[in-house]
């Protein structure tokens, strides 16, 4: 079988496979849960969100461990999280945020401004602190990033 047979057989297989997946897309929609797992060995610098690098796989385990002010949810580009609500200065160089109140971490400690103003001095983002000039502990359940 020379080369040409070779490739002609590949694409009517080709052809006949695309044409089983539109009859199976065809069929109703599946119903139920999937869940499916990923084994990884986890180091130890994937569960602090200062020492992790800028690949996917730690932000599986950060989304699961860490919460953040806002985050992205569907249909909202910008939810409350820790944050319960926010105000932005008329020239929008400063948020001001509202913590959700009675948070604990895994030990029992309050959640406070203290720990935003913590969590932003350890982040070794650059782009982050160039862009920052300054967290202001308001109260505290209240943050102003500036």
């Amino acid at each position: 079988m020379n080369l040409r047979q070779r490739f002609a057989g590949a694409l009517a297989i080709c052809a006949a496979l695309a044409g089983g997946c539109t009859a199976a897309a065809a069929q109703a929609r599946p119903e139920g849960e999937m869940r499916w797992a990923l084994y990884v060995t986890l180091p130890p610098a994937w569960f602090d969100p200062a020492e992790v690098v800028g690949v996917l796989t730690p932000f599986w385990v950060l989304y699961a461990l860490h919460d953040a002010l806002v985050k992205p949810m569907p249909g909202n580009p910008m939810a409350p999280s820790l944050a319960e609500s926010w105000a932005v200065s008329a020239d929008q160089t400063a948020y001001e945020f509202k913590l959700r109140e009675g948070v604990k971490f895994h030990n029992g400690d309050p959640f406070t401004a203290d720990d935003v103003k913590f969590s932003f001095e350890r982040a070794k983002a650059k782009q982050l602190h160039e862009k920052v000039k300054e967290v202001v502990i308001v109260d505290r359940h209240r943050v102003r990033i500036v």
